[in-house]
């Protein structure tokens, strides 16, 4: 038995045609008998979890997986992500911002600031599916030198340095641009502060469309009032009482440009429906063969 807690869109269901499934008026009994649930993160909640039985695995809508309530899953339980469902959207997205803070297209003033990227030196802050499509398009379409700061790699051929997260503090100095992809766990919260910011070059831009989270709100404003020649973009924002919370202070800042987490699923119903697909896909692929990609660890998270 599959359930989804997400309306499942007519593609999607041709795919799961050979399978037992629901995606509505869920009964206990569907939790019981239930050996994969399809849904976003803050809907698998506790209660939930608890009225399972024979659940084998969760396959996320989304890219991003903090808001699970890990300590809640049922032994033997595999967690399955969503990375790669966004990452052409996202990442078009991500270039948006830094060519609108290198070009001020964000304000009505007339400016003498505008940037030129082409042949810049380019910083990937995780680099999975997002991290990759925002790399291509940075040494392909504007030339730059491509420095990748991760725990892994998805394409590393992509890039001309690697390194781990050990050693942004290292490198963040010497870079033009930093385009932050990062998933929220307990190795990046707050990777980005105002210590290491400090250090960036006279007018780099940094970009942030992974989670809020992992930039220090603080930090980034701090350095921002300071600093007038440094630009920020994000399309996400800091979660307070467990929502994201779009009202900043940072949009009375200049050198600060923001969109409201519309990257990806919240801005197009067709990337909703193609991610939804693309879950639907692994969640199959799991139930046939016990295995599927975006295996979450759940260490990284507990």
């Amino acid at each position: 038995m599959i359930i989804s807690l997400e309306k499942l869109p007519e593609r999607a269901r041709e795919l799961l045609k050979e399978f037992n499934y629901k995606d509505s008026s869920l009964t206990d009994r569907d939790f019981e008998e239930a050996e994969l649930i399809i849904g976003w993160p803050a809907q698998i909640r506790r209660d939930l979890l608890s009225r399972t039985r024979n659940l084998r695995a969760i396959q996320c809508l989304s890219a991003g997986v903090e808001n699970l309530q890990f300590d809640a899953l049922p032994s033997g339980v595999k967690v399955f992500s969503n990375a790669g469902a966004y990452s052409v959207p996202v990442a078009e997205h991500a270039w948006a911002l830094v060519m609108t803070l290198a070009k001020g297209t964000h304000r009505p003033e007339r400016k003498t600031t505008s940037y030129v990227l082409r042949g810049k030196t380019l910083l990937i802050l995780g680099a999975g599916g997002i991290g990759s499509e925002a790399a291509r398009i940075g040494k392909y379409g504007f030339s730059m030198r491509v420095i990748g700061v991760s725990r892994s790699f998805k394409e590393p051929e992509l890039y001309d340095e690697r390194y781990g997260l050990d050693k942004l503090d290292e490198v963040i100095g010497g870079v033009d641009v930093i385009i932050d992809s990062l998933p929220l766990n307990k190795y990046t919260k707050g990777i980005l502060n105002y210590k290491n910011l400090s250090k960036v070059k006279r007018n780099c831009i940094i970009v942030n469309v992974g989670r809020g989270e992992t930039v220090d709100e603080e930090g980034v404003y701090k350095l921002l009032k300071e600093r007038k020649d440094v630009r920020f973009g994000t399309d996400v924002f800091w979660r307070r009482d467990g929502k994201e919370d779009f009202n900043s202070k940072l949009w009375e800042l200049e050198n600060f440009a923001g969109t409201r987490h519309t990257a990806g699923a919240e801005g197009s119903p067709e990337i909703l429906e193609n991610a939804i697909i693309e879950a639907v896909k692994n969640a199959i692929e799991f139930l046939k063969y016990g295995k599927a990609k975006n295996e979450v660890k759940i260490g990284d998270y507990i």
